[in-house]
């Protein structure tokens, strides 16, 4: 069974679709097909070389053949309801029928219109409005605006200011070489290249040139100068424009007020005088007031009379000295207030006196023997130098300190004090030198190097280096061996020269011979027994040689009575308790490890707590010795 269409929502349909300028096409079996339309010609479509788009509508059906269809017996087409439908309206449904159907498919067709031609009146209208473009597009773009003031007698800060106002480019203002001009001060312009009132662009260049002022180089014709007023002076400096002219005033006793005191050129005469010679004028301002002191010229004068007479004027005196190579000493060098001008009495005036020709001093650190001779040599130097040696890792004669700080000037003979180098210390000057001597020189030798700057230090450092027994070296004090470390060497290898300035010396001592030889007896012809001594029947008298008793003598009792008697040494031997011992200080507090203390016959002590000593002791003497704690 066929579907029933709703007749008036199809017709709303279509109506939404036109009013929209849809192509929608009803779905019946009637096609809807719009009819042709002329396009009427509109105002537009007359002007003249205008061709207008003309729409053509695709045929889509023949209306002049008639479509044969059969229609269904049993049912109405769509056309028979809208027939049927009094309350359709075609018109306002479809439109109008003479108007063209936007909806339909068309197609632009140029036509062409016959040509028109402009009335004189027309032309003249073009016309007017393209000079009206050409002039606006003139004006805006090109034409002058900026009007160029007159910058004479002012300075650039101005021009400066004029082109940012009128937002002139840049580099379009420059400066010409400057002139001379008696009429306009200098740096500030004196001509432009762009007359005042002109009109420019914001692009046009503009050239200042700049005044230099008055010629300082044109001669000026130089008048009576002491015959003239100071007034008119003055209306000549300003006539003449002259640079380097000056009125200064005084108070004068002998000169009338207005009057030239004195003037001075420098540098020039009056034949050669221009506008920019120095020249000085001094003129009177008559006498000082009551109460006032006119200052007196002291310069190139004695110091000692300015000081007489600013006493008299009762003026205080300010001495400021300094050195000068032009003003010899003792001479005033400047005053303050200068000559002429006023002081009330109490007042102080100041004099800068001369000490002489100072001597600057150089810096002399590290300077050579050699260049140090050279520079005391020469007079301009004239000051005491007093040189100091001491060790210092610099080379040898050269100055590593100065007692004047450089670049001072002092007075001729001061003290100058230079600290110069000795380099480093040297020990010896072969391997052997200090072998067999006694301890004590060493010591002295360490202390003098020390004394000069230096750091090396001496003594009997590790077990390797404690006093000893020596048959090459006997005597008590010897230096058996030594060495040195921290220095140039290695321990154990001599101390080759030189040494650091912190070496270490050590050395061993010798305590007395290692092998106890049995004392010889000397035999002496007897003659008669004359003055006593012992005598054996042969006629003969023997006295035994002496021994050298050393710390390891003395080192244990049963040792020490041994020695005795095996070199027929006389001893007495006492216990000391513990308030003598007490009592005895040195043994106390100085040798208190000490438990034997013994007096020899020279009247020394000496204790078995000591590492180096030998005393002579001769057959037959006498010893004590003083045991505690054992």
């Amino acid at each position: 069974m066929a579907e029933k269409k709703d007749f008036m929502a199809e017709l709303a349909k279509e109506v939404d679709a036109k009013k929209h300028g849809r192509n929608v096409k009803i779905d019946t079996v009637d096609d809807f097909v719009p009819k042709k339309r002329a396009v009427k010609e509109t105002e537009y479509d007359r002007e003249e070389d205008y061709s207008a788009p003309v729409t053509k509508k695709k045929r889509e059906t023949d209306l002049d053949e008639t479509v044969k269809m059969e229609e269904p017996k049993t049912l109405k087409t769509f056309s028979d309801a809208l027939n049927e439908n009094t309350d359709f309206d075609a018109q306002e449904a479809y439109g109008d029928p003479d108007s063209p159907d936007s909806f339909a498919e068309e197609e632009r067709v140029k036509v062409e219109k016959p040509k028109r031609h402009l009335s004189a009146g027309g032309k003249a209208l073009i016309g007017i409005a393209v000079a009206a473009v050409v002039f606006l597009v003139y004006w805006f773009g090109f034409a002058p605006h900026i009007v160029m003031q007159d910058f004479t007698g002012k300075d650039l800060n101005a021009v400066s200011t004029w082109a940012k106002q009128n937002k002139m480019d840049a580099g379009v203002v420059a400066t010409a070489t400057p002139e001379y001009s008696m009429d306009v001060d200098k740096d500030l312009i004196l001509s432009q290249s762009v007359p005042a009132g002109t009109k420019i662009r914001k692009d046009t260049p503009v050239t200042f040139t700049l005044s230099l002022g008055p010629d300082p180089d044109e001669a000026v014709a130089f008048p009576d100068i002491r015959n003239m007023t100071q007034s008119e002076i003055t209306d000549w400096i300003n006539e003449n424009k002259l640079l380097k002219t000056k009125v200064t005033t005084q108070y004068s006793t002998t000169v009338e007020s207005g009057a030239v005191i004195s003037y001075d050129l420098k540098n020039a005469d009056e034949s050669s005088f221009t506008r920019g010679t120095t020249l000085n004028i001094i003129c009177s301002k008559g006498a000082a007031p009551a109460g006032q002191v006119t200052v007196e010229s002291w310069v190139n004068k004695e110091f000692a009379g300015a000081n007489g007479w600013a006493a008299s004027k009762k003026l205080t005196v300010n001495k400021q000295e300094t050195y000068s190579d032009k003003v010899d000493s003792g001479l005033v060098i400047s005053q303050s207030p200068e000559a002429g001008q006023s002081l009330e009495e109490g007042g102080t005036i100041t004099f800068v006196v001369s000490k002489g020709k100072g001597v600057t001093v150089p810096n002399l650190v590290g300077y050579t023997k050699e260049q140090l001779d050279a520079w005391t040599a020469d007079k301009n130097n004239d000051v005491t130098v007093v040189t100091k040696s001491i060790y210092n890792d610099a080379p040898a004669g050269s100055v590593i300190s100065q007692s004047i700080d450089a670049g001072s000037v002092v007075d001729s003979g001061t003290v100058l004090e230079l600290t110069v180098s000795l380099y480093l210390p040297i020990l010896q000057t072969n391997s052997r030198q200090w072998l067999g001597k006694d301890y004590l020189e060493l010591k002295a030798w360490v202390d003098d190097v020390n004394s000069k700057g230096a750091n090396i230090q001496a003594g009997e450092y590790g077990a390797d280096f404690q006093p000893t027994t020596s048959d090459e070296f006997p005597t008590p004090g010897q230096i058996v061996k030594y060495s040195c470390s921290y220095g140039t060497s290695s321990a154990g290898n001599g101390c080759d020269r030189p040494l650091s300035l912190n070496a270490r010396i050590a050395y061993q001592v010798s305590t007395g011979p290692k092998t106890v030889a049995t004392p010889t007896p000397t035999v002496i012809p007897d003659s008669g027994n004359e003055g006593g001594g012992s005598s054996s029947g042969g006629g003969t008298t023997i006295i035994i040689n002496s021994a050298n008793i050393t710390p390891e003598v003395i080192s244990d009792l049963s040792t020490l009575e041994n020695f005795c008697n095996s070199n027929a040494i006389s001893y007495e031997t006492e216990a000391v308790d513990d308030d003598n011992f007490n009592a005895d200080s040195e043994w106390s507090q100085t040798h208190k490890g000490a438990t034997i203390k013994v007096q020899f016959p020279d009247g020394s002590f000496h204790y078995n707590d000591e590492s180096s000593f030998g005393v002579s002791v001769r057959t037959g003497q006498v010893i004590t010795i003083y045991t505690h704690g054992i």
